[in-house]
């Protein structure tokens, strides 16, 4: 039964994920659709990641005490009901709606659900089975965006969300039957949820993900319209492009973690700021064919995601008592990252009319990351010598 539950658990995490991804690869046919600029397409990302970051935590903790299975049934009803608004869209503004609920429902399933992994297995299958529900949201990397490229380029946009939407019926129905009564835990109290921002180790660490977010984001929201205005690619190679964009993120995670263990904290982020950063930079420079773009879009992506499990380990580094709290005020903050380089990325669209400049902004960004981490290593060098 445990491992039946652990493969639900996991579907439904990467079904969740995918809802967030999914719009990357489609923002161009919703602004066609609903004749809005590309730069107004690119804020859904900005609500979907904003309601994750905001909302979510707010309903996690006023739902700590409740069985853990009834959360995780109404999060997938609200994320049901989203991807039909999304659906049946009749205007921006209804689908707009429909992220804040996909954001909200998509990010209280994905972190009630990662707890109640722990619930369901024996501590000595405990790594094993994270290991299974992480490789769902990896997942959702590799194929997320492809999937809804093919879906929309095959039927619609519209039908890539009711897909969304039949198969977390499914899962639905399979958490209701199959997952047992999980029982809630006591409420963290407001005073520990702050002390973690008296820590300026931590604090740091939030503003490198946050600044390597925002740059990521402010591109890479565009990055379709950007392929198909510099180098003219077609949706076809633009899925095939995503599809190896997702494996190299999946690379670059595998090889921080690594680093991490092999290099050291300091200098694997370093090293995948500094890549991160420069691959941008040069992206509009160094992208005259399709070959070249993917080699350079590629590097940028591997890079990127070479930062998040490298500063996942150094969280938990600096609690290693009580690691959740510390790790999931990072997701937040990444969530909002997100947001605002989408945000951000949509304003030098609007500005310069055109998205060749998204990936130098973003770049320079990420170069704010550097700087957050230099500070954060020179805090962790003086404490050391103290």
């Amino acid at each position: 039964m445990s491992r039946l539950s652990i493969y639900l658990l996991t579907v439904g995490a990467f079904l969740a994920v995918t809802a967030e991804l999914i719009l990357n690869g489609v923002v161009d046919m919703i602004a066609q659709d609903f004749q809005v600029s590309i730069a107004i397409a690119g804020q859904l990302v900005t609500a979907y990641a904003l309601a994750f970051a905001i909302g979510a935590p707010i309903v996690i903790t006023l739902t700590t005490r409740f069985d853990r299975k009834k959360v995780m049934l109404g999060a997938l009803f609200f994320f049901i009901l989203g991807n039909l608004m999304s659906l049946w869209s009749p205007n921006f503004t209804v689908l707009m709606i429909s992220r804040v609920f996909l954001g909200i429902s998509g990010g209280v399933y994905t972190v009630v659900a990662m707890s109640a992994v722990s619930k369901l297995v024996p501590s000595e299958k405990l790594g094993n089975a994270m290991g299974t529900f992480m490789l769902g949201v990896s997942a959702s990397l590799v194929l997320g965006v492809p999937l809804g490229v093919v879906i929309s380029g095959w039927l619609s946009w519209q039908m890539a969300f009711g897909l969304l939407a039949v198969l977390s019926l499914f899962i639905m129905i399979g958490i209701a039957r199959v997952i047992p009564s999980l029982p809630g835990e006591e409420a963290t109290p407001f005073k520990q949820q702050i002390s973690v921002f008296r820590n300026g180790k931590i604090v740091n660490g939030y503003f490198i993900t946050l600044f390597w977010g925002a740059g990521y984001s402010t591109a890479f929201t565009f990055l379709v319209p950007f392929l198909q205005e510099t180098v003219h690619m077609e949706t076809s190679a633009i899925t095939i492009t995503m599809f190896v964009l997702g494996l190299f993120s999946m690379i670059g995670t595998r090889l921080g973690g690594y680093g991490a263990d092999q290099w050291g904290i300091a200098k694997t982020v370093y090293s995948s700021l500094i890549i991160h950063a420069f691959a941008l930079l040069l992206l509009p420079v160094i992208t005259t064919t399709v070959v070249t773009a993917v080699i350079m879009v590629a590097i940028w992506i591997g890079s990127a995601w070479m930062t998040s499990p490298t500063l996942q380990t150094y969280f938990i580094q600096q609690t290693p008592q009580s690691p959740d709290l510390a790790l999931s005020l990072n997701t937040s903050v990444l969530q909002i990252g997100f947001a605002i380089g989408a945000g951000f990325g949509g304003f030098i669209v609007n500005a310069t009319g055109t998205v060749t400049h998204t990936p130098w902004v973003g770049g320079c960004i990420v170069i704010l990351g550097i700087v957050a981490a230099l500070f954060c290593m020179q805090i962790k060098r003086e404490l050391r010598k103290a």
